[in-house]
């Protein structure tokens, strides 16, 4: 329980973006097109209430009004609101005639009397042979455009998310020095990690580049002394299942150096960021013992990237391909 609560509390700022960016969807997704479809839905009811109030009024006293009338009224809400009435004159003073005869306040002559002005009113309406050509529905698109926004924010929050865990699980193996941030072996792993190094022997023997072993014993030292026309290399091997932090590249930076050959570091796994950047650098400015970087877990792969290393030739481009590919994983 206590290692669950201790790593919520470390993560808690990755839990509290996760929730935005969940939320961020959710909302963009779900309530953003109701959102604006109430907004649209609002103005024609205003500009319904609206019209009901000039017709009954104008109805009730009697005034002039004709359907070319009813039809002005109905532009200018539309063109005020900034969207499209559903209904048509006649329809609007059948709801109007509706109200009337609901309201049991007028008395019933004039109820009637305001009956009999409708229907002659209606009976002027005549129906568009084509249908009317409604101003351009906003609606659809401004929704779709609000929540493509809010996806697109909250795919740039999930990216940014994503990173920030990358950087943090890199940091963390460049923080712990060396093998002990990323080696802990058990029996299986140990095998595993001597049955690699005893392999990239094997492939230094077809290579005719091998010239000792130095120590028997893995990771004392270095794994592998190699010699070609290119001069000698030593060689580390290291076989693990997550990153190669800052630590191991600089111990072994430190040992060619002071070795005064140049090095080949094989990893099985991939790098850290940091990491390839400071072996960048150190090759800048050491030409005579530079450290090449091998990211590889088959024979295969392996055997292409050090015969390019140690005799210049070209290897497999699908494996090159590869291993960058690994590497910037």
């Amino acid at each position: 329980m206590k290692a669950v609560f201790d790593w919520i509390i470390k993560n808690s700022w990755n839990l509290f973006g996760v929730i935005g960016v969940v939320g961020t969807f959710y909302f963009s997704l779900m309530h953003v097109p109701d959102y604006v479809k109430e907004i649209t839905t609002g103005k024609i009811n205003i500009i319904h209430e609206s019209l009901m109030d000039d017709v009954q009024e104008l109805l009730f006293y009697e005034k002039p009004l004709t359907i070319d009338d009813i039809n002005s009224f109905i532009k200018g809400k539309e063109l005020k609101q900034g969207v499209s009435y559903p209904f048509t004159p006649d329809e609007l003073l059948v709801q109007a005639q509706e109200q009337f005869m609901g309201n049991k306040f007028i008395p019933l002559e004039k109820r009637e009397a305001l009956l009999s002005s409708i229907k002659a009113i209606r009976t002027t309406y005549v129906p568009p042979k084509k249908p009317i050509t409604k101003s351009f529905n906003w609606e659809p698109l401004i929704s779709w455009i609000f929540s493509g926004l809010g996806m697109l924010i909250a795919a740039i929050g999930a990216a940014g998310i994503i990173r920030k865990l990358k950087i943090d699980k890199e940091t963390e193996v460049d923080i712990v020095s060396g093998d002990v941030a990323v080696n802990h072996y058990g029996s299986s792993m140990a095998a595993a990690a001597f049955e690699f190094e005893r392999m990239v022997g094997d492939i230094l023997k077809d290579l005719d580049a091998l010239k000792s072993t130095p120590s028997g014993r893995m990771d004392q030292g270095y794994d592998f002394l190699a010699e070609s026309g290119k001069g000698e290399f030593i060689i580390e091997v290291k076989h693990y299942k997550k990153f190669l932090g800052l630590g191991t590249a600089r111990d072994f930076m430190y040992k060619v150096n002071q070795s005064g050959k140049k090095g080949i570091l094989i990893v099985s796994s991939g790098v850290t960021e940091r990491t390839k950047q400071l072996l960048e650098e150190h090759n800048k400015i050491s030409e005579n013992q530079k450290v090449y970087l091998i990211i590889a877990d088959t024979k295969s792969s392996i055997k292409e990237q050090l015969n390019q290393v140690l005799h210049g030739k070209s290897f497999n481009k699908a494996n090159s391909a590869d291993a960058k590919s690994r590497a910037a994983d």
